[in-house]
């Protein structure tokens, strides 16, 4: 299956490695900015991405702010990362203000909050699960901040995350986009959409493969350029309320899937239950492996913060049918446990989606 109306190219697919040799040729040159992924379990991988950062394309199809906004980018600087960079120069392509400021702890809220109201912010960029947090830390405090723009990316905008959000600036549109540190910004969304919807943008297309999606990028303007690029996401073409067409939903990475007691799990889908069911804030899962077998998991625990979420096991076991069957046969490998807090990236901010346990 397809989404989007450009052509494919008869080339090979590529990689990371592909994509960083096509970047650093293309930025040759006029030069560009270095942006990294990887690093947590593997080598760095480094991109180069155009000093332009693709923004003066990407603001044909979708313009989030406007001369007199004042964007909050929580985003962390520095150690190569690139969405920091790229939100301040998204702010100055859309002829507003930008406070560079970073994730803010919310013991920290408080003391930065008259600078943040001086400022007149009226903007908010970051990741769902961090914006939710700032939210919440920033529900109680006056004077309230007049955001009408919330702009978010690399998290899915849970149904949780989006009403923490509401909870403290209701008259905030959500503007998302989707894309990775290889490519930039691949696809877009606006207050019309909903929020679990993201349109291609044009003169690409996505080729959709259960191993991982693949894209392809005609013309000129990107910050880098893509030609049958494995994503490593699994993505699906979705219709929006908005009308507007090319829509589609990211599931979630090609690679979650993993043995449990003989059943192939995904773990994306339980944790999307976890994330969905009522009472749950948030949620993240914790992995035994198997010591027998370093693919196989020994057990999970679905930890989660929130209120008391009554019947959560029971609507997550409904919700993942392979997960059902595991419990039922070893009610001890499926647990959920209830926490204060949840574990965070000390690199991003955001909320660790799964943590790796020690076998007993």
């Amino acid at each position: 299956m397809l989404i989007g109306s450009a052509p494919v190219p008869f080339v090979a697919e590529t990689g990371p490695g592909d994509v960083a040799a096509l970047s650093r040729a293309a930025t040759a040159g006029s030069g560009g900015q270095l942006v990294a992924s990887g690093g947590t379990t593997g080598r760095i991988k480094v991109t180069s991405i155009a000093h332009h950062q693709g923004v003066p394309r990407l603001l044909r199809d979708w313009r989030p702010l406007g001369p007199g906004d004042v964007l909050l980018n929580l985003f962390r600087p520095g150690r190569l990362w690139g969405a920091h960079y790229f939100y301040n120069a998204l702010a100055a392509g859309c002829a507003a203000s930008v406070l560079p400021m970073g994730p803010v702890a919310a013991h920290d809220l408080p003391d930065w909050w008259d600078t943040l109201a001086d400022t007149g912010v009226t903007a908010l960029a970051g990741a769902p699960s961090v914006l939710a947090e700032f939210a919440a830390a920033a529900a109680p405090l006056r004077p309230t901040l007049p955001v009408r723009t919330v702009i978010w990316v690399g998290e899915p905008l849970t149904t949780a995350r989006r009403d923490a959000i509401r909870a403290a600036f209701p008259d905030a549109g959500l503007w998302g986009n989707y894309g990775s540190i290889e490519t930039y910004v691949i696809a877009v969304n606006d207050p019309a959409c909903d929020p679990a919807v993201l349109h291609l943008l044009p003169d690409q297309v996505l080729e959709v493969d259960c191993d991982g999606t693949l894209l392809s990028r005609h013309g000129e303007g990107w910050p880098a350029p893509a030609q049958r690029y494995r994503l490593g996401d699994r993505v699906t073409s979705a219709a929006c309320p908005c009308g507007r067409g090319d829509g589609l939903r990211v599931l979630g990475r090609a690679d979650d899937r993993v043995k449990f007691f003989n059943t192939l799990l995904c773990l994306g889908d339980l944790l999307e239950a976890a994330r969905e069911a009522p009472g749950v804030a948030d949620a993240q899962l914790a992995l035994t492996m198997d010591p027998r077998d370093a693919s196989s998991l020994a057990a999970v625990e679905i930890r989660y913060r929130g209120g008391a979420a009554p019947g959560l096991r029971e609507y997550v076991l409904r919700r993942v049918y392979a997960l059902d069957a595991i419990a039922g046969a070893q009610p001890d490998a499926v647990r959920f446990v209830r926490v204060d807090r949840l574990a965070h990236n000390d690199r991003t901010g955001k909320i660790t989606p799964y943590l790796t346990l020690e076998h007993p």
